[in-house]
């Protein structure tokens, strides 16, 4: 199975669809610092179901989602696709080409798809067990792997072998049969608090049961008391109802006529009502309208005093007006003198502003006339004084220059003496160079016709080395192949012994009694059948189909130990069991049985083997059986590996590892054989290659020689022509110095006078300069005085303005405020007019009204007296009618009484019926039907069911349902106390599971640390080329729970503690093993991001070999920085760039082959990988 391509759409920085296309080989992954490389890697961890966003490098698992950058927008949805060639069938599925695609959306939903189809977390997993994949397996080996290897944190470091070893499956199962232990336990202790809380509810609803069946007896005995009093009580109420209802019946004759006479009554009383109420309502009528009138007179009375006041009011508001109107007309007249003043202010300030004026302008302009004159005396003065100062450097620059010119004159003079000595001494040591040289030449030719001859012999020395070793190397490949088998097969014969020791898998009852046997005598338990089966591979799964649980069965002695161990069981009740005694065992003769481990029973199982497998006939492989007696058996689906599968697999495991041993002692023996030959041939290797390597220096000493004498012939040469071109030059320069010095002398007495001169205009100009200043200074005074002035003036101007525009606005109000009395005046004087007018006429009208409202007054009071004469006609009508209904209510209440009387009889007649049927919940009559009356006197029965009623009393409330509910009770107690027993077996067989798991993940752990521990070795010795390594667990006899040490010592070195090794060698040991875990638990691919980084370039060339010795077995995917890992390991290289910020994009370079890009729009951008790679 290979990994073909990944694709990528929307996964962190890779905001578009991003694929990379996968061929067998490493592939390398490049690109600058935060490009987004380690997405590649988080992307393959996530899409093969990683749960866990922190191992992401995220805090929630959303944030895998692209964020957007600044110029896109957030994606909603991150998807990423693994596709895979499963041409070899390694994934259970009939496809060539498998495609696992996980999907996540900001709204919270994930979705896994195989194939494109829908399908669940569980079914990927499912799917990629077994080959290596997996979110928690060793496909990404990342930069912190390796710092969790070499940190002090042993969990960490434990992690990554229980992974490899597939142990953290048990210790799942461990936890939850922990858990379900717990929960058990828990139950227990509940069910035990409730069997005893029901126990003595139990007792209780005894108790209950007794005093209920006591009430019951008391009961019977008052309902024949009952019965008896009231039948007696019934029989002698009869004769005074007789007697009730005739006088009943009499009084009710005689109550029509009273009715009458109080009906009569009624309607005199009705008729003096009626002619009262006329009377009232004619008092009310004149009444009413003697108000009306008083309330009209009030009303008017009310608006003459308002209209007074009103008068009193407006004569007020006439005085105001008046002197509101003379002080208006004063202010006017005070305003108009005061406007005329501030115009003729403003007037003169104007005047005064103009020529304040005239007189700044005037200064301004000399102010500007000695301005422009200092800034030309300005310039004048500064170009004299620069004029002075360069005349003054070009004079000591001459002087500098003479003097350099007369030092460097003396040192030629010098120096030509020098050369001159010089030059004779080269010309000797030229001539002897030539000799030297010629005779260097000679013995050159000699050594290379030695070297020549030392060369052939040391080729031909290398060639038998080479294949000695290639010799050597094919012969330790096949032992270190042997050796991996076999410590595979030994760690697997350890596990499935481990787990016969423990008894895993037998029933819990058979292996309690064979931990127990010694208590029943030597030789009475001899084991259970699987013991004396020996069956092969094929033959042990259709027995353990046809046999089932029976196969757990246990052989003993006799009978009599099978009766022992009944009692035991008994006892102990550890679970179902099956004995099978020897001494009872039928004699069957063998009937051919189909079966093939029929054969392999030994004694003393031979036997119940006949009675058990005698005549069975397996058809359809297993899938149904048949015995002698023609019955079929259809086992169904078994479960896991049964006892008899685990032994012939464990006797086919040691089979197989005999005959690898002994592979590997023929492998080791050639092995010895090779490394002799190699070490033959290294030996005269090494020698030609000393002889080789002697010649060779010989023949470089000699050609550094003759080199050395050309060089010192040369170098005379061109000393000498370089002593005779300085002679030269030496004569040239001196000539040159004496002319110049000449003409500096000239240069130097020409510049002094004109120094003078240029110094004193300098001082002339600087006078006229500070003159002219002064008398700008004093113009810009003179400007600043006139500037002063003319702003005092211009305030007095604005000021001047503003009151004459105030008073020009005071003035118009006056004069509306003036013309404002003025018409208030001639308003008031009409309303009081109108309101005198008005006053008259209301009192006139006041008079008349109050002459009418005498006149209602008498009417009043004549109505009033005819009210009260009706008033006497109605209490003579009230008088009659009482005395009527007087007659009429004792008539009724005689009826009443009668009435009560006889309903009352009837009512203790009906209470005894009532209570008595309500009680016993039957009619009277039904209870009276069958009734034999007790002879005793009333008063004696009384009194006994007075007593009964006593007793019932202080028996209290009793539960009626106390029987049932004590049988009900007492059922649920048995139920408990049988699942409390299930509970207890539960709890066993719990317990027994844990100590099996136990068993197989500690087997498991051994067997895969023994291999990891194997291939860390071999990994490291390819590594360091050498050196020893091992690991070791802190605490062997409990590996599960036990520390884990690495020692490591790399060749030359005797350190063990990785600590104390450098970090490149740190690195080197961790990646060894993390390969070493790698390779125990393989997968089809393996991606490795920036593992490398720590190596310096030696480790780096380790790390390739590696890499190259693998990556035909497995497919590599490197993440680096490395240059020697992309251009040395590396098959094809990817791109990684940032061309748009925040957006991660591929390009594609296929180093061993024609480049081919992902897509058109890559072809844009493989200038940017060729770099990199250029680069790397």
């Amino acid at each position: 199975m290979l990994l073909t391509k990944l694709e990528i759409h929307g996964f962190k920085s890779f905001a578009d669809h991003s694929s990379l296309v996968f061929e067998p080989g490493v592939t390398a992954i490049v690109g600058p610092n935060g490009c987004g490389k380690s997405n590649v890697s988080d992307a393959v961890r996530w899409v093969l179901g990683e749960q866990r966003a922190r191992l992401l490098r995220g805090a929630k698992m959303e944030e895998v989602i692209f964020q957007g950058s600044s110029a896109r927008r957030p994606v909603n949805i991150a998807e990423v696709s693994l596709h895979f060639d499963n041409s070899d069938g390694m994934l259970p599925v009939p496809y060539q080409e498998v495609v696992i695609t996980r999907r996540l959306s900001r709204s919270g939903e994930s979705d896994y798809l195989l194939n494109r189809t829908p399908c669940r977390l569980r079914d990927i997993q499912d799917l990629v067990s077994g080959t290596g994949l997996g979110a928690d397996s060793g496909v990404v080996i990342e930069a912190r792997m390796i710092d969790a290897l070499l940190s002090d944190r042993a969990e960490e470091r434990r992690e990554l072998f229980e992974e490899a070893a597939g142990v953290s499956f048990y210790r799942d199962r461990r936890r939850g049969t922990d858990r379900r232990l717990e929960e058990t336990t828990i139950d227990l202790g509940r069910l035990d608090d409730l069997i005893s809380e029901v126990q003595t509810q139990v007792r209780s609803l005894a108790r209950q049961r007794r005093r209920s069946e006591r009430h019951a007896e008391l009961a019977a005995r008052r309902f024949m008391l009952e019965l008896t009093l009231a039948a007696r009580d019934i029989s002698e109420w009869r004769e005074e109802l007789s007697t009730l209802e005739s006088r009943v019946e009499e009084l009710r004759a005689d109550a029509p006529v009273q009715a009458a006479l109080l009906q009569t009554a009624e309607q005199q009383r009705e008729k003096a009502h009626v002619a009262r109420g006329d009377a009232e309502r004619r008092r009310a009528d004149v009444a009413i309208l003697t108000s009306e009138h008083q309330q009209a007179l009030l009303k008017l009375d009310s608006e003459i005093a308002v209209a007074e006041e009103r008068q009193r009011s407006a004569n007020v508001r006439r005085e105001r007006a008046t002197r509101e109107r003379a002080a208006s007309d004063a202010l006017g007249v005070k305003l108009a003198s005061e406007h005329a003043q501030v115009r003729d202010d403003l007037s003169q300030a104007q005047a005064d502003m103009a020529e304040a004026r005239k007189r700044l302008d005037e200064r301004t302009a000399g102010e500007d006339s000695a301005r422009n004159v200092v800034v030309l005396s300005r310039a004048e003065w500064q170009a004299a004084e620069r004029s002075s100062r360069e005349l003054a450097d070009r004079v000591r620059h001459l002087q500098l220059d003479g003097e350099r010119a007369a030092r460097e004159a003396e040192e030629l003079s010098e120096r030509a003496v020098g050369v001159e000595a010089q030059s004779v001494s080269l010309s000797e040591a030229f001539a002897r160079a030539g000799i030297d040289s010629d005779s260097a030449l000679q013995g050159v030719e000699d050594a290379v016709s030695t070297a020549a001859a030392a060369a052939d012999a040391l080729s031909r020395s290398r060639d038998s080395a080479t294949a000695a070793r290639s010799r050597e190397t094919v012969a330790r490949a096949g032992l270190s192949r042997a050796e991996e088998v076999c410590t595979s097969l030994q760690g697997k014969v350890g596990a499935l012994e481990g787990l016969e020791r423990e008894r895993v898998g037998l029933a819990p009852a058979a292996a309690r009694l064979l931990k127990e046997s010694k208590r029943f005598g030597d030789g009475a338990i001899l084991g259970p059948l699987s013991d004396f089966l020996s069956p092969t591979a094929s033959s042990a799964i259709l027995l353990e189909r046809y046999l089932g649980a029976t196969v757990h069965a246990v052989l003993v002695r006799d009978r009599a130990v099978a009766d022992a161990v009944r009692i035991w069981h008994t006892e102990n009740s550890p679970g179902s069991l099956l004995l099978l005694p020897l001494d009872s065992q039928p004699d069957i003769a063998s009937s051919g049985s189909a079966l093939p481990a029929l054969a392999d029973a030994t004694d003393p199982a031979r036997g119940w083997a006949r009675v058990l497998l005698g005549g069975v006939v397996a058809e359809d492989s297993g899938m149904a059986f048949v015995d002698s007696r023609g019955a079929v058996w259809l086992p169904g689906t078994t479960g896991g590996e049964g006892p008899l599968r685990r032994r012939a697999e464990l006797a086919a495991s040691r089979t197989e590892l005999d005959a690898r041993e002994m592979e590997r002692a023929y492998a080791s023996a050639g092995l010895e054989r090779a490394r002799v030959t190699l070490a033959e041939a290294e030996h005269q290797a090494a020698a030609a290659a000393d002889t080789a390597a002697s010649a060779q220096q010989s023949l470089r000493n000699a050609h550094e020689h003759s080199a050395d004498a050309e060089r010192r012939r040369k170098g005379a040469e061109r000393e000498l022509l370089d002593v005779q071109t300085a002679a030269s030059r030496i004569t040239s320069r001196r000539k040159e110095l004496e002319d110049l010095s000449n003409g500096i002398a000239r240069q130097l007495l020409e510049a002094g006078a004109s120094v003078s001169q240029r110094e004193l205009a300098v001082v002339d100009a600087h006078a006229r300069l500070t003159d002219l200043e002064a008398k700008l200074e004093e113009a810009r005074e003179a400007r600043t005085r006139s500037q002063v002035y003319f702003a005092q003036i211009e305030v007095r101007v604005q000021a001047a303005t503003d009151r004459e525009r105030r008073l020009a606005v005071e003035e118009i109000s006056a004069a509306k405020r003036l013309e404002s009395l003025q018409t208030e005046l001639s308003d008031i004087e009409h309303a009081d007019n109108d309101l005198a007018r008005q006053l008259a006429e209301w009192r006139i009208r006041s008079a008349a009204m109050r002459e009418r409202v005498r006149e209602h007054e008498g009417r009043s009071k004549e109505a009033e007296g005819a009210v009260r004469e009706m008033d006497v006609r109605l209490t003579d009508a009230e008088r009659l009618l009482e005395s009527a209904r007087r007659s009429v209510v004792e008539l009724t209440e005689s009826l009443h009484r009668g009435e009560l009387r006889l309903k009352d009889l009837e009512g203790k007649r009906e209470a005894i019926r009532g209570r008595l049927e309500a009680e016993w919940r039957r009619p009277l009559e039904d209870l009276l039907l069958g009734l034999t009356q007790l002879e005793d006197d009333a008063e004696l029965l009384r009194s006994e069911l007075a007593g009964i009623r006593v007793q019932l009393e202080e028996l209290g409330q009793v539960n009626p349902l106390a029987v049932e509910e004590h049988d009900e009770e007492a059922k649920r107690l048995t139920f408990l106390s049988t699942q409390r027993d299930d509970l207890a077996s539960a709890k066993a067989s719990l317990q027994q599971a844990i100590r099996e798991i136990d068993a197989t993940a500690r087997a498991l752990f051994l067997a895969s640390f023994s291999q990891v521990r194997e291939n860390f070795r071999h990994i490291f010795m390819t590594l360091f080329g050498g050196g020893e390594c091992d690991l070791k667990l802190e605490h062997p006899d409990n590996p599960l729970d036990s520390d884990i040490e690495i020692h490591a010592s790399p060749r030359g070195k005797r350190t063990q503690r990785i600590h104390l090794l450098s970090s490149g060698e740190r690195a080197l040991v961790a990646l060894s093993l993390l390969f070493g875990i790698f390779l125990t638990k393989p997968s089809p691919f393996c991606l490795l991001d920036e593992v490398d980084a720590p190596l310096d370039d030696q480790n780096i060339g380790r790390f390739v070999r590696m890499l190259t010795q693998f990556k035909d077995k497995t497919q590599f995917i490197v993440i680096t920085h490395n240059p020697r890992t992309t251009t040395e390991a590396s098959d094809a290289v990817y791109g990684v760039t940032m061309q748009e910020p925040g957006v991660s994009s591929v390009v594609s370079v296929r180093m061993r082959g024609r480049q081919v890009p992902d897509n058109p729009d890559v072809a844009a951008t493989e200038a940017v990988a060729e770099a990199a790679v250029a680069t790397a």
